[in-house]
């Protein structure tokens, strides 16, 4: 498997110039998702750098990055590396995601918290307003009035 992994390598540098070669990380319009943007020959050769450093994975230490050495090819759109290099990950998906915290959900949808103030905000000035009229009886208008 190893041959066949590094003949595959050496197939995707050789058939693929660095001088064609166009590969960038970037953002949509609205800043939601990253995107690659790339032509054949980058994408190919990030292929291959991603193979090489898979290869790597079983001779580094646990929480030790594999960052990626700087290629003529590979662009930033945004000014900086987004992705810089590879953390690897020691076991299967369902391991990973069984350790991994779900995210926490809210109570309440974002929508419903300025209802929910409102509310809140009407409470507290009608307790206010009764915490008033006990300690200040005169204040009454329509009482005193005949």
């Amino acid at each position: 498997m190893l041959a066949d992994l590094n003949s595959s390598i050496r197939y995707l540098e050789e058939t693929n110039d660095p001088a064609d070669a166009y590969f960038t990380y970037s953002i949509d319009d609205k800043g939601e998702y990253g995107l690659i943007k790339a032509n054949k020959e980058g994408l190919r050769l990030y292929a291959a750098e991603i193979l090489r450093k898979s290869q790597l994975i079983d001779d580094v230490h646990i929480g030790e990055p594999i960052f990626f050495s700087p290629q003529e090819w590979m662009d930033s759109e945004t000014g900086y590396e987004l992705i810089a290099g590879i953390l690897p990950q020691y076991h299967s998906r369902k391991e990973i995601r069984a350790i991994q915290a779900p995210f926490p959900q809210e109570p309440f949808p974002q929508k419903k918290q300025p209802v929910l103030l409102f509310v809140l905000m009407c409470i507290t000035g009608a307790l206010i307003m009764l915490a008033t009229l006990k300690a200040f009886p005169n204040l009454r208008l329509w009482v005193n009035i005949h």
